[in-house]
């Protein structure tokens, strides 16, 4: 038991830290609106593993192994995160007023949960890594149930609890960064988001997973 939870620690330690389009979107999220924000898209990038997770588990996501399926969601989520980082790119943020304080922003704790679901969710591999671990589980633990469940439920408590620190030490510095600096990490979070775009594209027609 105690070594599916290690296991499952470092594998979410792993897949927290991975550098990827929500990774990034989360710690813009927090420079930008704060760590409360940060916290309601990290739960909504829980929720989508969570989700996908479960489809792998019960054999649900086997159309998206079609290529009739795989390639329109991987073109559709290259789309939207090529958009969205062109839209991070040219927009202008005011971080500070004349007092040098920092401005009220309107935040929607629930926009900002369905921008993290739907930037997980819009990634095709995301459901591929999970059938590889669960693959990779039942072999590994002998199709132990327990086993099993433990690994899984440390992966995702693990991803998630790093995700609300990463939210709340990105937090901790936004009072500390101007107008300037703000506006060039979103520049820089969008040209990732339009690289990821590009990978994930490319990625869905060169590697075509579905067919492994």
């Amino acid at each position: 038991m105690f070594t599916a939870i290690g296991q499952g620690f470092v594998f979410g330690i792993a897949l927290a830290f991975s550098l990827g389009p929500s990774f990034f979107g989360l710690i813009q999220t927090s420079l930008k609106r704060g760590y409360k924000s940060g916290i309601a898209m990290a739960l909504g990038i829980f929720l989508s593993d969570f989700m996908y997770l479960l489809l792998a588990w019960f054999g649900l996501s086997a159309w998206l192994m079609d290529e009739a399926y795989a390639i329109p969601v991987g073109v559709t989520g290259g789309v939207l995160l090529i958009g969205y980082g062109i839209y991070q790119y040219v927009k202008k943020t005011k971080v500070q007023n004349v007092d040098g304080e920092m401005p009220e922003q309107k935040n929607s704790y629930g926009a900002m949960a369905l921008k993290g679901f739907l930037m997980n969710l819009f990634n095709p591999f995301v459901i591929f890594l999970w059938i590889g671990a669960i693959s990779l589980s039942t072999t590994k633990f002998n199709n132990d149930f327990g086993l099993i469940l433990a690994f899984f439920t440390t992966t995702l408590v693990t991803i998630l609890a790093t995700d609300i620190g990463k939210s709340l030490a990105a937090g901790k510095i936004k009072g500390y960064l101007n107008d300037v600096w703000i506006h060039r990490v979103n520049q820089i979070a969008g040209i990732i988001m339009m690289i990821s775009g590009l990978v994930l594209i490319v990625r869905v027609f060169v590697e075509g997973p579905w067919a492994r």
